[in-house]
């Protein structure tokens, strides 16, 4: 028996979050008519005993997500997936549609020759078959009976018809790549003097770095975090080997100075474009939403982003970075989801991070947060994680571009700890004071980031063209996938 130098790559469907689906089981993938169910486009056809009808055409969007493993690796993150589907129906206008999903077929085969690059370019293939069917609420009359079965009268009753059915099939094809980000992130460090403003390479805390104040033209870009404060970019300006404070005040003697600078680089070594806005707001302590009309000005104008525009957010409430699952972010609007509203006068700092390669393409990341509350030791464990605020424990940091832990809501330097699957080892001579909040931070890629074709079937794409573009069939040319 031959064996393939290659691992066996298997593909399923999933959700959002990675977790395996019965495809059949309802809402597994997702159906959304685009078209407008009293108002959709009508063409006649002529059926094979020669009677013509009126068929009404119905647009479907189809989608999902697909992960893929090999037998040596585990799971990819979600891939999502998405089809547009047109299908006849003989039915009145203004019924609605209803879908089942009969079966689902996944397959993934690799793009590359070179086994230990199995994963980095897959193409995924994608079949499904769908019942649809149009319903609508009727009112039926029927008999009322009495016991010896003698009509008494008549009922109205209140039901579901149907009026058509059609079984369909849909199919595309993904080209999944991999786009894998390398993170050099370093941190300088000093502590304030009485009234100083002017920081250099020679006020570096050199227990913790060594390197000096970096050009900010040399890394992807750099966070200033005064008192574990993050501070806003009109507060200070940065050149090689020279910080300067642009406040009127200057931080109080002790106080640490902290600079952090990333470098992100891609596969090609080429350094990605960051642009890192800050919306700036003050709680009033009544209200959980915030928008554009509360930013402080003073710190910036652009608002809220929107969150498609953003390759990640880091939402700081009095200098304490805020799991993800505490807020929501809508363009132009902030909202808290916790049960607490911040007391007046907290600063609400909303950080959002655009990431972009040379050629333009945005970054898609995630974020993730252990947190956990200080015992006064140094070891930390998946046992000690506020399931409140996430339950995946301490992962693997390879799995991330890049992890930050604060402490008390204080950076930390990369010298002050280790990270293991499961173990967070604190390296300072001194444990956290009691019930000091422990967060420590992944910043990892998003599956968003893959470059992939979104498909429809062979008849539908042609559907899509002639009813939008007018082009005549002879003249199409259909899209051709990755070989």
């Amino acid at each position: 028996m031959i064996k393939s130098k290659f691992p066996l790559i298997t593909c399923r469907l999933s959700d959002r979050n990675g977790n395996a689906l019965n495809p059949c089981v309802p809402g597994a993938i997702r159906y959304t008519e685009l078209s407008s169910p009293k108002d959709r486009p009508q063409e006649q056809v002529r059926l094979l005993s020669g009677k013509t009808v009126l068929q009404s055409i119905a647009t479907v969007l189809i989608e999902g997500f697909v992960t893929f493993s090999t037998d040596e690796n585990r799971m990819s993150s979600p891939i999502p997936f998405s089809i547009v589907q047109y299908i006849s129906l003989c039915a009145p206008q203004e019924t609605v549609l209803f879908f089942a999903t009969d079966s689902f077929q996944c397959c993934a085969i690799p793009l590359l020759r070179e086994p230990d690059a199995i994963t980095d370019r897959v193409k995924i293939f994608i079949h499904i078959e769908t019942t649809a069917e149009s319903r609508a609420k009727v009112t039926l009359r029927v008999p009322e009976v009495d016991s010896s079965l003698a009509v008494k009268g008549t009922v109205c009753l209140h039901t579901d018809k149907i009026y058509g059915s059609a079984v369909f099939k849909s199919e595309t094809e993904i080209c999944y790549q991999s786009m894998v980000l390398k993170a050099e992130v370093y941190q300088y460090n000093a502590l304030s003097a009485d009234g100083q403003k002017t920081y250099t390479n020679q006020d570096e805390l050199t227990q913790y770095g060594d390197r000096g104040i970096l050009s900010p033209d040399e890394v992807s870009y750099c966070n200033l975090f005064v008192n574990g404060v993050l501070q806003p970019k009109t507060n200070y300006h940065i050149t090689k080997g020279l910080l300067n404070l642009t406040t009127e005040d200057a931080p109080g003697t002790g106080q640490a100075v902290m600079i952090l600078f990333v470098t992100l680089k891609n596969q090609q070594d080429e350094k990605m474009k960051v642009t890192d806005n800050r919306y700036n707001a003050v709680s009033d302590g009544t209200k959980k939403i915030f928008t554009d009309a509360d930013e402080l000005k003073a710190y910036g104008g652009n608002g809220i982003p929107d969150p498609n525009e953003v390759s990640y957010f880091n939402l700081y409430i009095n200098g304490v970075l805020q799991p993800t699952g505490n807020y929501l972010v809508r363009k132009g609007v902030l909202e808290l989801t916790t049960e607490d509203i911040p007391s007046k006068g907290e600063l609400i700092i909303l950080e959002s991070l655009v990431i972009r390669d040379p050629r333009g393409q945005l970054f898609r990341m995630d974020t993730y947060q252990f947190n956990a509350l200080s015992e006064g030791r140094k070891i930390f464990t998946d046992r000690d994680q506020i399931l409140m605020y996430g339950d995946k424990g301490i992962p693997d940091p390879k799995l991330s571009v890049y992890q930050n832990l604060f402490v008390n809501g204080v950076l930390q330097p990369g010298v002050n700890y280790l990270v293991y699957e499961g173990f967070l080892l604190l390296k300072t001579q001194d444990a956290p004071i009691r019930d000091a909040p422990i967060s420590l931070q992944y910043v990892s890629q998003s599956s968003a980031n893959s470059t992939r074709e979104y498909g429809m079937s062979s008849s539908a794409y042609r559907r899509w063209i002639q009813r939008y573009e007018q082009v005549p069939e002879t003249e199409l040319t259909l899209p051709q996938g990755d070989d």
